[in-house]
């Protein structure tokens, strides 16, 4: 069982898992892709459906989670015979209570959990771009600094209790990553938890998927990954880019907007151009004056990581926050002026496109149609 945390390679490995599939099940290895009558490469649907009354504030009426994805991911497993991988990346921010009824769910005589870890200067600009992707309006710096409140002061295993036991506290419980490796090896055994580092950036992907075959131990698992098709994987927004949907969320939140319609929004111009912009801007990385900060808790969680005791496929050191992963002075505004330019252009195209396509509907229509909504907007007084 990969559980990720978020942001640690998690959509590549599970595209991966997804292509390997029909060739793993011909080799007596499950990895499911089509338990809920679909083309799933990932289990997030299936543990949500299981855990969600437990971990979120709203019920399951509201959400539409009625249990059958976890039923048909459980009975896949459970009518298997063999391996089998699950893979989703929520599952390391599960509190205690819910990560024993997942495992209590699987009801297998033998589990193995797989962890990957990638640095705190690569994971936090990674998260609060995904707060903004999720419509949040915090700034980076406020949103910083309640990660730091939430970390506190104390070392990790005496924060542990508390970060295991709010439900608020999901970061942490995700990245703290001695605490992290303790709460499984309480919940599964020592012997049943590995880690994988990821590698520094710019290391090819084929060096973390060495490391990960190596961690999950599956002899039918190729030792070079297959390439990809091309697919929107969660491709982080450049420094501009997300200064600017931080302040589209700013002003959909004053203009009433649902958070929906922002959403949908934001994902039309990743999806269609933002990615493909020739000048992006410079990446996202930590604001210069929370660096030392965020150094100094990487190197505490590595060290409390280290005793663990639990064995790493990978470095330790992977995880070291280097001086480069701080920013230097602002942001350039012709670059922001520039994604913020792009966005009214896309939005422009798209609403075009809409009126090209209702007048298309419009003239499909009979001659005698139109003549009778001319005659009947005529009577109402709608034309002179």
């Amino acid at each position: 069982m990969h559980i990720g945390p978020r942001k640690t390679g998690t959509t590549y490995l599970q595209r991966v898992l997804q292509q390997l599939s029909p060739t793993l099940a011909s080799q007596g290895v499950l990895y499911p892709v089509d338990y809920r009558g679909g083309d799933d490469y990932n289990h997030v649907g299936a543990i949500t459906d299981l855990t969600h009354n437990e971990e979120s504030r709203e019920s399951n009426r509201w959400t539409g989670k009625d249990g059958a994805g976890w039923a048909g991911l459980a009975s896949a497993i459970s009518t298997w015979e063999g391996t089998a991988i699950i893979s989703a990346e929520m599952i390391a921010g599960l509190r205690p209570p819910a990560a024993q009824r997942l495992i209590d769910g699987l009801s297998v005589p033998d589990l193995d959990v797989v962890i990957t870890l990638r640095d705190l200067g690569r994971i936090l600009p990674s998260s609060w771009q995904q707060h903004v992707r999720n419509t949040h309006t915090q700034n980076y710096n406020r949103y910083l600094d309640r990660r730091a409140r939430e970390r506190g002061d104390l070392p990790p295993e005496q924060m542990q209790a508390e970060w295991d036991a709010e439900r608020h506290h999901t970061f942490w419980r995700s990245y703290a990553y001695g605490a992290l490796v303790r709460r499984w090896q309480r919940l599964v055994g020592a012997d049943h938890v590995t880690v994988v580092t990821l590698p520094p950036a710019g290391t090819p992907s084929t060096l973390l998927w060495g490391r990960f075959r190596a961690a999950l131990d599956v002899a039918a698992l190729p030792e070079v990954a297959p390439k990809l098709p091309a697919f929107v994987a969660n491709v982080g927004s450049t420094r501009p880019e997300a200064i600017f949907l931080h302040a589209l969320n700013v002003e959909a939140k004053r203009r009433g907007w649902n958070r929906k319609a922002a959403n949908e929004l934001q994902q039309r111009l990743l999806s269609t151009g933002f990615l493909e912009r020739p000048d992006r801007g410079a990446p996202l990385l930590l604001p210069r004056r929370h660096l030392s900060r965020v150094q100094g808790w990487a190197q505490t969680d590595a060290d409390d990581l280290i005793t663990t005791g639990v064995i790493v496929h990978g470095d330790v050191a992977d995880l070291t926050v280097p001086d480069a992963a701080a920013s230097r002075g602002r942001a350039d505004g012709d670059h922001i002026a520039s994604a913020g330019a792009f966005a009214t252009a896309n939005a422009m195209d798209y609403e075009a496109e809409l009126i090209k396509r209702r007048n298309a509907r419009e003239a499909a229509v009979t001659l005698p149609g139109r003549l009778v909504r001319r005659i009947r907007a005529r009577l109402r007084g709608d034309h002179p």
